[in-house]
């Protein structure tokens, strides 16, 4: 009986292995930012090579410039109130730590939102893009904002993200990229988040820790808010 479980289990994991191969590379799709005219996965959900779940969304904003944009996280966005003008029915709490007024980088936000319906309590560590993407897609007419999200009520981070916003003639494409199932202890030592990675960040782990539902969630609530958002910057901006 022992015999026959392990040779199943082996056949997963094979299984898995070969399939996971034929997937796209989580190191391949974070160059898209590289290329203007990228099109390849302008928005959708799938499973990476390394197991994460990849979720990505494009939002047109008409009016809104690459400066307002920044401007929203760097100096606006204060208060619950504010916060909840962002997205009426999930936003619900927000708080700022290590927050200097003009900045973003290092900043983190702390929220709770509803996210398919669940609650969820995040504290979004905002880092320089090359620490996400491997380089910095930023220029005079687009602004990249990238960031660690983890568990506000653990040392745990989950996720990585990066908003990119292009200036157009009419306005701002953003786009917007989350990578679902990259694990991390925030207060562990190396060695620590060594033998972490190796039992969570491998894709059968991932194949049971994370799921395109949640992706499809996701990519929901983040069409709506950034949405709201485009409706909301014209305005405020110019008050």
């Amino acid at each position: 009986m022992k015999r026959t479980l392990f040779f199943v289990l082996l056949l997963i994991v094979i299984v898995v292995s070969a399939t996971q191969f034929t997937l796209p590379s989580r190191q391949s799709t974070q160059q898209d930012f590289n290329d203007p005219n990228y099109v390849e996965f302008k928005s959708g959900v799938r499973r990476l090579r390394d197991g994460t779940i990849e979720v990505s969304s494009l939002v047109n904003m008409p009016e809104v410039t690459s400066n307002m944009f920044r401007w929203w996280f760097t100096d606006y966005l204060q208060t619950t109130e504010h916060y909840k003008m962002w997205h009426p029915e999930d936003h619900v709490w927000m708080d700022w730590e290590h927050k200097k007024s003009g900045e973003i980088t290092g900043s983190h936000h702390l929220v709770h939102e509803y996210i398919g319906g669940e609650l969820s309590k995040l504290r979004i560590q905002f880092a320089l893009p090359q620490e996400i993407l491997g380089y910095d897609p930023s220029e005079e007419n687009t602004v990249v904002l990238c960031a660690r999200v983890g568990e506000l009520d653990s040392s745990l981070n989950i996720a990585e993200m990066c908003h990119v916003a292009q200036d157009t003639p009419w306005g701002i494409e953003l786009r917007s990229r989350f990578w679902l199932g990259v694990v991390s202890d925030r207060e562990a030592a190396n060695w620590q988040n060594f033998l972490l990675s190796l039992v969570a960040n491998n894709p059968i782990s991932r194949r049971f820790t994370v799921s395109e539902i949640e992706g499809f969630a996701l990519q929901k609530h983040c069409i709506e808010e950034m949405s709201y958002l485009a409706a909301l910057l014209p305005t405020i901006y110019n008050l």
